[in-house]
């Protein structure tokens, strides 16, 4: 009888109970259901069949220290040999990326520039606001001064057009820095080039897409060489060029310009290029402008953008999308 009570003993501080007069050997924090059977084990969730890979994108662009908008779609491939810089204005509460530009120190001119329209910066509430200045985000002394524009017979062409950035008079203002300019032929510049700008406006602001990606600019590795002009700029001066495709400032001289667009509805997206020659005979002067049928013949995808300028844009697109998008364009997803 005392070895039975010293069992019982011994079950209850092992916290086991006993059915039918038999001990249940139990494990230290095992849990013991009443009349001493082990709870089911639940089941471990399975390994899904095919677990979601990540978004393939080889030829993004890395993140760069102290700049926001690197990995932005809008930007293309950045080169390591250039100056990056990203012009950022204040709307509101928020920061916003106004444009971006990589700079060609050597040539003294953007590679390109780069911005965006979307609900902030597709508004226009401002108007020109003609702040000419040099870049202060760019080293001292690489930047051209209106000196280096005076009297060559080019207008100081916009990249960024102005009528690109009206949503505050801080972003507008920020198109007048001279790292924005690129010496252009005045009909060239107030005519031709100036249609694909309005163009390329009309669609950013339209509700027809959610954010259209605009990149721009004149190619630095193809300069209009030995050039004499057919008439003269707005300020009566014959523009020129030397044999290296040097203005008489020695500001390099683009042979030809494009214009890259990428625009998205949601999770559609939708591309195309302009390619066009850097020239004074369009027939479209100061204020004239080239119906759309014109500027359809001038239209490419954006493969053939890369091959042309040597860029590869929206590199920051998953490889699939961007192989898609780029490789056709397609006359119906615009608004002419």
């Amino acid at each position: 009888m005392k070895t039975l009570y010293h069992l019982l003993l011994i079950c209850l501080c092992l916290g086991v109970t006993c059915a039918c007069g038999e001990d249940t050997p139990v494990t230290p924090g095992q849990e013991i259901t009443p009349g001493g059977e082990e709870p089911e084990k639940p089941e471990e969730p399975e390994e899904p069949e095919n677990p979601q890979e990540p978004v393939a994108n080889v030829n993004a662009n890395d993140s760069v220290e102290g700049m926001m908008y690197a990995t932005d779609y809008v930007m293309p491939h950045l080169n390591s040999e250039n100056i990056y810089v990203e012009h950022t204005s204040t709307y509101g509460y928020n920061q916003v990326l106004n444009y971006a530009l990589e700079w060609n120190t050597e040539k003294r001119h953007a590679a390109w520039v780069a911005f965006s329209f979307d609900a902030i910066t597709k508004q226009n509430t401002t108007g020109r606001n003609e702040v000419w200045a040099t870049d202060p985000l760019l080293p001292a002394g690489t930047c051209p001064t209106e000196t280096d524009h005076k009297s060559d017979g080019f207008d100081k062409g916009h990249l960024c057009a102005s009528n690109d950035r009206k949503f505050s008079v801080e972003a507008n203002e920020q198109t007048y820095y001279y790292s924005n300019m690129s010496p252009m032929m005045s009909s060239f510049n107030g005519g031709f080039w100036a249609s694909f700008e309005i163009l390329v406006q009309d669609w950013g602001r339209s509700e027809a897409f959610d954010k259209v990606y605009v990149t721009k600019g004149g190619t630095l590795d193809q300069l209009l060489v030995n050039f004499t002009g057919t008439q003269n700029g707005n300020d009566g001066v014959l523009p020129k060029t030397d044999e290296n495709g040097l203005t008489i400032h020695g500001l390099a001289c683009p042979k030809y310009y494009f214009i890259a667009v990428l625009a998205q509805k949601g999770n559609d997206f939708y591309a195309i290029g302009f390619w066009m020659e850097h020239r004074d005979d369009y027939g479209y002067e100061y204020d004239e402008f080239a119906p759309s049928d014109v500027m359809k013949k001038y239209a490419v995808s954006i493969d053939e953008l890369e091959k042309n300028t040597g860029l590869d844009f929206f590199c920051n697109l998953p490889d699939s999308i961007e192989k898609t998008v780029e490789s056709t364009w397609s006359e119906t997803d615009w608004d002419w």
